[in-house]
């Protein structure tokens, strides 16, 4: 779990502001070559929560097969529940291969 808190204070005139972002993080490893990593993280300045999943593949040292999801989406409060609206999402593949010259 992580968090971090910025709070900004500013000259009369100016708007004061108090940010945070908060996450849990869990890193899984089903064996010696195959990972897991996804996080969950909120962010209350612009009402975002993000969740990022990324498996990873070595089939070699130094190469890698990276397999990443990400998904934004808006946060609001209607009455007593809390309701997410897609704002984007994305899925990216890439290879690092380590050419031993």
């Amino acid at each position: 779990m992580s968090a971090t808190y910025n709070r900004i204070r500013l000259p009369q005139g100016y708007n004061n502001a108090d940010f945070w972002i908060i996450g849990p993080r869990a890193d899984i490893t089903f064996s010696r070559s195959i990972f897991r990593t996804t996080f969950i993280q909120y962010n209350n300045q612009i009402n975002n929560v993000n969740i990022n999943t990324r498996f990873q593949g070595r089939f070699k040292p130094m190469s890698d097969l990276f397999i990443v999801y990400t998904n934004n989406m808006f946060a609001e409060t209607v009455g007593a529940y809390n309701r997410f609206e897609q704002k984007n999402h994305a899925l990216v593949v890439k290879l690092n291969y380590w050419f031993n010259l």
